[in-house]
């Protein structure tokens, strides 16, 4: 990957437990997650664990929210799908 190569993350929600679950593996140690609204700001923060990161939802609102990883010099930003299909 070159620098700064969007990243291409598949998210599953698992809207009774308010679990977001992304497979991604780090490419460094140091790779971290942010979920934000969509004014940006950031809600929730922590460390990608890969092959898949766990994250709880409890306590966010909103339905437009963001996942943001960044992993060295690659990053993603991606919309999480919360609402429900009608």
């Amino acid at each position: 990957m070159h620098a700064s190569e969007q990243l291409t993350i598949r998210l599953c929600i698992d809207q009774l437990e308010r679990l977001l679950m992304f497979d991604y593996d780090p490419q460094s140690p140091d790779a971290l997650f942010d979920i934000c609204d969509s004014h940006g700001h950031i809600l929730r923060t922590g460390e990608v664990t890969g092959p898949v990161t766990q994250v709880r939802l409890t306590g966010i609102q909103g339905e437009d929210l963001i996942l943001m990883v960044l992993d060295g010099e690659n990053s993603t930003v991606q919309p999480i799908p919360l609402r429900k299909a009608s």
